[in-house]
């Protein structure tokens, strides 16, 4: 089994073939410093890049809809149980459950499209990207702090929210730029690309209904380059569903910088709605999303707990926990 300090994104998804159409992980995925579960984006990558080995050659992710059931813990193996649902000339669907311990924990319902050209009556038409703020590069990486031989293989930015006028909440718009990191190895056109899509799907737009409305989650304040710590104003953010509509499958590369324009049109005391744009630096959509999510409080004395130590605490209490699957 090769290295933790030579993983890269590609790497970090690899899996093993144990039975007909039923896959595992071969590296323990990093996880987040609070919590020690395996991140959702993760087991949506892997579970598409499953999937992709039950296609035939030629069809890329079109979908994906996925369903948190559990949280699983980063260290036992996750089981893919890949389900051949249909498969035509154009589009293939496929059911991936995935397990851990016997149980199942997420499932995913992923659509792929052949890359036959359109012979019909042609429609065209595209969103425009409404973030204002542009930046050459990524100069204040939320994860730098986060980085680990194993991951999570990406860089994200903050930038300023976005208001309306008059100012509303349903219509802020919570922009984030991200890339892959290090560079992808396959070329353009590529399923990495796409998985490097899903797995960066998820960071950062989870924050969106908090970042909104002001409620503090731990992090540094946006453009904030001496990165002060803030308190916690809630436990941690958990995803209920996650989808993903993908609109193009080539010219673009999720190791140049990716515009993320994300907005709440709803929110209820501890649920959020999050509706997502990924464009590329030049505007062009790559893809859409839908997320809900749940935001989990916790009592007076934990949040305190969680307020008075800093990230180096939290990083080498998280670094104890790294295990290498056997």
């Amino acid at each position: 089994m090769p290295g933790p300090s030579k993983l890269d994104f590609e790497e970090h998804l690899e899996l093993k073939k144990i039975g007909e159409d039923v896959f595992t992980n071969v590296h323990q995925p990093w996880v987040f410093y609070i919590t020690f579960n395996v991140p959702g984006p993760v087991m949506m990558a892997e579970a598409a890049a499953a999937a992709y080995k039950t296609v035939p050659e030629g069809f890329m992710l079109d979908s994906l809809h996925t369903q948190f059931m559990l949280g699983p813990k980063a260290d036992k193996p996750l089981v893919y149980k890949v389900q051949r649902v249909s498969q035509g000339r154009r589009f293939a669907v496929r059911i991936i459950i995935i397990e851990q311990d016997d149980k199942p924990v997420v499932a995913v319902t992923a659509s792929f499209m052949s890359g036959q050209a359109w012979t019909g009556q042609a429609m065209k038409h595209a969103a425009a990207i409404q973030i204002k703020e542009r930046i050459d590069k990524i100069t204040l990486d939320d994860f730098v702090h986060m980085r680990t031989e194993r991951g999570p293989f990406m860089e994200f930015q903050r930038l300023p929210l976005q208001h309306s006028n008059p100012q509303d909440p349903s219509t802020t718009i919570a922009p984030v730029v991200a890339k892959i990191e290090p560079p992808i190895k396959s070329p353009t056109g590529s399923a990495a690309h796409l998985l490097a899509i899903v797995h960066m799907s998820d960071y950062h737009v989870m924050d969106c209904p908090l970042s909104i409305h002001g409620v503090e989650f731990g992090l540094s304040k946006i453009n904030d380059y001496e990165r002060k710590q803030v308190p916690y104003k809630m436990k941690i953010m958990t995803s209920l569903n996650h989808t993903i509509h993908f609109h193009i499958h080539d010219g673009f590369r999720a190791d140049d910088l990716l515009y993320v324009e994300a907005t709440s049109p709803w929110a209820k005391d501890g649920r959020g709605m999050i509706h997502t744009k990924i464009y590329t630096k030049d505007g062009l959509l790559v893809a859409t999303c839908v997320q809900e999510v749940r935001v989990i409080h916790d009592n007076e004395v934990q949040l305190r707990f969680l307020e008075v130590l800093t990230i180096e605490n939290r990083l080498f209490m998280f670094s104890k926990t790294y295990q290498s699957f056997d």
